[in-house]
């Protein structure tokens, strides 16, 4: 059986994702009239399997450490690596953001963030149960 900290963890992860995904949507709404903005995401599925594997960015770059008492780091700041998204419709100045494409992708993903917390929360009220049920 998982411990506690396991599940936590996993659910943790996919919080920060989901929050760093819910970022680079908004992003991609505050640029929609920026020309030659391209949207970004990312792949949560994959992310989160990174994630859980204990790599950032896909786990495809990491800096050279030219000197011992350099700092060793990877090539990103965030948790998943991002994409450009696909073109849904040409835009004269070059923006590829599709509102109804960033609206429907952040409603989602909030969506999906609201059911993680419900699960922690929910996972928290078993715990909660279980040791009120073993002091009695």
């Amino acid at each position: 059986m998982a411990s506690l900290e396991q599940h936590v963890s996993v659910y943790s992860q996919a919080l920060n994702l989901r929050a760093q995904r819910h970022q680079v949507l908004a992003s991609n709404i505050a640029n929609a009239d920026t020309p030659h903005y391209k949207a970004r995401d990312f792949n949560f599925e994959t992310a989160m399997q990174h994630a859980l594997a204990g790599r950032q960015n896909g786990g495809d770059v990491t800096m050279a450490r030219t000197q011992a008492g350099h700092m060793a780091g990877t090539g990103g700041s965030g948790l998943a690596k991002l994409l450009y998204r696909g073109e849904t419709q040409s835009a004269v100045d070059g923006n590829t953001v599709d509102m109804d494409v960033e609206r429907t992708q952040i409603a989602d993903n909030a969506m999906q963030y609201q059911i993680l917390t419900q699960l922690i929360g929910d996972k928290f009220k078993g715990i909660r149960s279980a040791l009120a049920s073993t002091n009695s």
